[in-house]
């Protein structure tokens, strides 16, 4: 048997990370000492060790890492490979996004910050009832995307026809982008024949009055828009009657840079002290 000082140096981890992975229950010794609590590894743990510097290298979480090591599936290891380089392949084109925005920014000399500060235009109307097709969901935000092509796939199966693009509520009090509390909703022509998921409800918009804004460009600034309403609400006496909603009049699913998103932001509002 090896002493973790000596099976540190053998598989390139840390004596610490070695202690950690055995809370963890990723890598256990064979066998600790209960008089000094001296950890001892065998020649066949090697093995086990190197897999998991691999797999950290392939981007796995140590609880992915615990769910491969303890099943004996092939499929569900294929499986999770393949999720792995679907989600880093995602996290290649937005840093190749990035890299073309920062490139963009050299050549054109463009102040990042003093360029997002744009003036919004804000129109007040009255929004008409309408049914629409909604889903609460708690997903990460990178994963929206899929999940409102789901929606529209899903749709055609229930013979529901959909009117419009989607719509957006963010109901948490902070951003937390890996579990964000959102309902998704689509304008629908309602019938009493749909096929309704029980994940889904339909449901009727009440008519109201909402402020709205158009924000052209990346979500990155979408805030500058809300603010914009936050400050017209303010300033012209009224309050929110319900909560804002983002609808995706044009996003990634037109294949466009996305300078050239549109996104409209609504504020339901009423005077103040007619609440």
């Amino acid at each position: 048997m090896y002493t973790i000082s000596r099976f540190s140096q053998l598989c390139k981890m840390s004596t610490r990370m070695l202690r950690h992975y055995d809370k963890e229950e990723l890598l256990k010794p064979v066998h600790v000492d209960t008089t000094n609590g001296y950890r001892y590894y065998e020649k066949s743990q090697l093995e086990t060790a190197l897999l998991i510097n691999k797999l950290k290298e392939y981007r796995f979480s140590l609880p992915e890492i615990r769910t491969i090591l303890q099943s004996s599936d092939s499929t569900l290891f294929s499986k999770m490979i393949y999720a792995k380089i679907n989600e880093i392949s995602n996290e290649m084109s937005r840093y190749r996004q990035i890299i073309e925005e920062m490139q963009e920014l050299i050549e054109k000399k463009v102040d990042l910050i003093q360029a997002e500060r744009r003036s919004y235009d804000i129109w007040l109307g009255m929004r008409n009832e309408i049914s629409v097709v909604s889903q609460r969901l708690q997903i990460n935000i990178d994963d929206m995307d899929r999940y409102i092509d789901s929606f529209y796939d899903k749709s055609k199966e229930s013979n529901i026809q959909l009117l419009s693009v989607p719509s957006a509520i963010f109901f948490d009090e902070e951003f937390i982008p890996d579990h964000c509390d959102i309902e998704i909703m689509i304008p629908i022509i309602h019938r009493n024949d749909e096929k309704i998921s029980k994940e889904w409800q339909i449901k009727k918009l009440p008519q109201k009055m909402v402020a709205t804004t158009l924000h052209i460009g990346s979500y990155d600034y979408i805030g500058y828009a809300h603010m914009a309403l936050e400050e017209w609400t303010e300033n012209n006496g009224y309050c929110l009657d319900g909560p804002p909603y983002e609808t995706y009049l044009k996003g990634s699913e037109c294949d466009c840079h996305v300078e050239e998103y549109v996104t409209q932001i609504s504020f339901p509002v009423i005077k103040k002290g007619m609440q």
